[in-house]
């Protein structure tokens, strides 16, 4: 449990507003031959860890629920990370050092690399499988959040939060990325900011003597 409300909010708040920022840098195709990679590197290199941020802040959003909801929640957390680190982290390091290596290299070598890499460019089955699962990890693990929330939550902050889900589930790279995310940062800090009531004690009644 984290009982630090500073550091809470920075992981809840700090994680979509860096997501936002990488969308928006975020190249809107791959790289290709003789295309500058250090950026495309860099970025999901990033994601490594801010998708265990995304990951950490569904855990501590439902931190201290024991709902059936937020088991589920926890559970989900673990495809979300595996398929998602797939997709975006792994899949986009390996592409741009690829890309990197058939800049450096010439003649036959550049050639063939060069061919490789335009056939990676068109995702097959098993591309589009793992787009799919990750984009669904994603939108379950925070579906299941909300459920979990509604307990204790405003409506309208799970209803930004879901909607933001759906859309990151599109894509990561602008503009639907940083638009999912800046969704899914306003329920949270609509969760996390909202106006607690305040709890007024009853005058207790004086005793007789």
């Amino acid at each position: 449990m984290t009982d630090r409300p500073t550091l809470r909010r920075t992981i809840l708040f700090g994680t979509p507003l860096l997501y936002i920022v990488l969308g928006i840098l975020h190249p809107m195709e791959d790289p290709g031959l003789g295309e500058a990679t250090g950026l495309f590197i860099g970025l999901h290199f990033a994601q490594l860890f801010l998708i265990a941020g995304l990951a950490y802040s569904l855990w501590l959003l439902v931190d201290g629920l024991e709902s059936r909801a937020a088991t589920v929640t926890r559970v989900l957390i673990v495809p979300f990370v595996i398929l998602y680190t797939t997709l975006d982290a792994i899949a986009g390091l390996g592409m741009g050092d690829l890309v990197r290596m058939a800049n450096e290299s010439t003649g036959t070598e550049r050639a063939t690399l060069g061919a490789f890499i335009e056939e990676l460019r068109e995702p097959d089955a098993a591309g589009y499988a793992i787009y799919l699962g990750a984009g669904l990890s994603w939108v379950a693990a925070v579906g299941a959040a909300t459920v979990a929330l509604k307990v204790r939550a405003p409506g309208g902050a799970l209803v930004l939060m879901i909607l933001g889900a759906l859309v990151f589930a599109v894509g990561h790279p602008k503009p639907t990325g940083p638009i999912g995310m800046a969704l899914f940062l306003a329920g949270v800090a609509w969760l996390e900011l909202r106006s607690r009531p305040v709890e007024t004690r009853r005058p207790v009644s004086a005793q007789p003597v």
